[in-house]
């Protein structure tokens, strides 16, 4: 709570003045504009500053590209305030992500230069960040010395919202170290003059810090109240949607399960309308452990929807990853460009007005500066290399991730068979002990017998399904443990047939009016194959997944007479064997097919595919020394063919 409140408020204003410049509070669409009309340069740093901060908590790296076009832009021209403020967006952005190092060293620098900068609200914007830092790793004294110079200078500069803020932490600094009686003043100020000054965000923050109050001195109707208000008062969807949660959290520590069940369900409709996969993600979570006891079928749902927002989220970053990269790696490089150029011109002057002498010590120094570009550059491309590479190894998670998650919700519906048939024999049989008892005290042990049989009976179909759900268990184990690049003999028909049930009950998990018909044609003379079947698995389940999505898009065209059809074929030729994977779908236009198994590429609506599938398929059929084939025809379908060599 205390790193989000220090965030919300940076620097958004097209026109910078000396009061009020961190109050404006504005959305996504605004900034844009902004930036599209901005006719100076510092209106274009402001909207730059606004959009990291706007981005940071959604949109992954983001808040590291507008940072960095504001820091440069500012530097450009030599507008201190502007840069002081994008580096402190900088630090925040990094340290979201988890990079604390780069986030504290950015931080360090620029507490030095705002020291020595003539306005010194950055240098307070500083302090209450540092002051933070300080507070999480429980170096109170620090954390009040950063935070009481903050308020001092935020008064000074008339940021009076800001000394508020700077004042709450230091209220949530005298929670931690038991200060009660401080506490509570400083909080009570603050929504005095929120209050007073009809701000809502201010008092929504300060009735929140003062929930947080009372919990933590076990004043849990009280924490409660104050949650509510501070609900009550929020103007954000985020903000109403962590309240929420947190009175539904509150409610069940007061022993109140159903109305945590309704603020919990109140926060997750916040969360899911406006696409915070987070908050999604950790509510859901939550709302599973609630049905636990109640309603076993609930529970699974909210976890797998939990799973569902995990994945977005995660695709959703990575994605922000790659593209933000791009840009400002296309950025910086024409900024370098630029300079080059200016600087190029200015030693043209010296040349034309210098001597012979002159001219022999520039061309020395351009001698020794070339070399030092060319290392600089080569620097630079190597961090880029590695920049690229962490990206990569991101998505390729993601990917695998997304599969995953796709198998979860299968195993689920797969698993529930054998549950259910323990569960019924287990029934049974505790029905026929009794009767087996009645018999044996009436002296019948002839039908006490033949009632023990049917226990027998009942207790091996209890051992049979229970292995069942013991080899489903361990296939999916399996598949999520890291592939350890070991071959080994596998039955090809029955990982492929594994693989096509899983797809279509996790599709129908997510979606229960999907259907498809799926025909299967195995041929049984393959045998075993020596092959990875983390890997193969894999490939297979993405070429079924892909078919599946291919039959529901056209279905829901709604064309006459069409049922949609998937078929899965294996068969031995000529020393290989053939996976083929054929659907009655749209098919691949000719004009993108060649593209299908680049990095990156999808024809899925943004959010629903990284463009990863096919090109990590593509690379373990090639690691096995086998083909991936396409062919498709447009309206018709698409086949796709996985060839592998038997004498591996």
């Amino acid at each position: 709570m205390r790193y989000f409140l220090i965030v919300i408020f940076i620097l958004q204003t097209p026109v910078i003045s000396a009061q009020g410049i961190f109050f404006k509070d504005y959305d996504s669409d605004t900034l844009h504009a902004q930036l599209r009309s901005a006719r100076t340069d510092i209106e274009k740093i402001s909207a730059w500053n606004g959009l990291a901060n706007l981005h940071k908590f959604s949109r992954g790296d983001s808040g590291l590209y507008y940072a960095s076009k504001a820091i440069q832009l500012s530097h450009k021209i030599g507008y201190e305030f502007g840069e002081l403020i994008g580096m402190a967006m900088l630090s925040l952005s990094y340290r979201t992500q988890g990079n604390n190092s780069k986030s504290f060293k950015i931080d360090l620098e620029g507490l030095k230069r705002a020291e020595k900068a003539e306005n010194k609200l950055p240098l307070a914007l500083f302090q209450l960040i540092h002051g933070s830092k300080y507070m999480e790793t429980k170096e109170y004294e620090k954390a009040l010395r950063m935070d009481q110079s903050a308020a001092q200078l935020f008064d000074k500069y008339g940021e009076y919202p800001m000394r508020t803020i700077a004042e709450l932490d230091m209220a949530r600094i005298y929670i931690e170290t038991g200060a009660n009686d401080s506490a509570f003043s400083f909080i009570n100020k603050a929504v005095s003059y929120a209050d007073k000054m009809r701000i809502m965000w201010l008092t929504s923050s300060a009735y929140s810090l003062m929930g947080e109050a009372h919990k933590a001195f076990g004043n849990l109707d009280s924490a409660i109240f104050y949650k509510k208000k501070a609900e009550k008062a929020a103007e954000s969807v985020t903000w109403k949607s962590r309240e929420n949660f947190a009175i539904a959290k509150l409610m069940l520590d007061a022993g109140q399960k159903d109305s945590s069940l309704v603020y919990a369900q109140k926060a997750l409709q916040y969360a899911t309308d406006n696409r915070l996969f987070k908050y999604s993600k950790d509510i859901s979570t939550f709302i599973s452990t609630l049905y636990v006891e109640t309603d076993k079928g609930k529970a699974l749902q909210f976890a797998l929807n939990a799973i569902q927002y995990a994945d977005s989220l995660m695709s959703l970053n990575t994605m922000s990853t790659y593209s933000d990269f791009q840009d400002f790696d296309e950025s910086q490089r024409q900024y370098e460009l630029e300079l080059l150029k200016q600087k190029y011109e200015t030693k043209n002057k010296f040349l034309i007005m210098g001597s012979g002498i002159a001219l022999l010590l520039i061309g020395m120094f351009f001698l020794f500066r070339n070399a030092r570009l060319k290392h600089t550059a080569k620097l630079k491309v190597e961090q880029a290399f590695e920049q690229l590479k962490s990206t990569q190894s991101q998505l390729i998670q993601s990917e695998k991730m997304a599969s995953l998650g796709e198998l979860t919700a299968g195993i689920a519906h797969e698993i529930q068979n054998p549950l259910n048939f323990v569960n019924n024999f287990s029934e049974v049989s505790n029905e026929l002990v009794d009767e087996m008892n009645e018999e044996l005290n009436n002296g019948d042990i002839e039908e006490a017998k033949a009632i023990g049989m049917d226990i027998k009976q009942n207790l091996e179909k209890i051992n049979h399904h229970g292995k069942r759900a013991d080899a489903i268990v361990k296939g999916m184990l399996q598949h999520s443990r890291s592939s350890s690049g070991q071959k080994e003999p596998t039955n090809i028909n029955e990982l492929v047939d594994e693989y096509l049930r899983l797809a279509f009950h996790g599709l129908r998990a997510k979606d229960k009016s999907f259907n498809a018909t799926m025909q299967t044609d195995f041929d049984e003379s393959i045998g075993n194959v020596n092959i990875v079947p983390q890997d193969i698995g894999r490939v297979v389940l993405n070429l079924i997944n892909n078919a599946f999505y291919a039959v529901g898009e056209k279905a829901k065209q709604n064309i006459s007479g069409y049922e949609p059809t998937v078929s899965v074929s294996t068969k031995k030729v000529n020393g290989e064997v053939e996976i083929s994977v054929k659907d009655n779908g749209n098919g691949i236009p000719g004009s993108i097919k060649e593209k299908i198994f680049q990095p990156f590429f999808t024809t899925k609506p943004t959010g629903q595919g990284t463009g990863l599938g096919l090109s990590l398929s593509y690379d373990i059929v090639k690691a096995h020394e086998g083909e991936l084939k396409v062919e498709t025809e447009e309206n018709i379908g698409t086949t796709f063919k996985l060839i592998l060599t038997l004498n591996q």
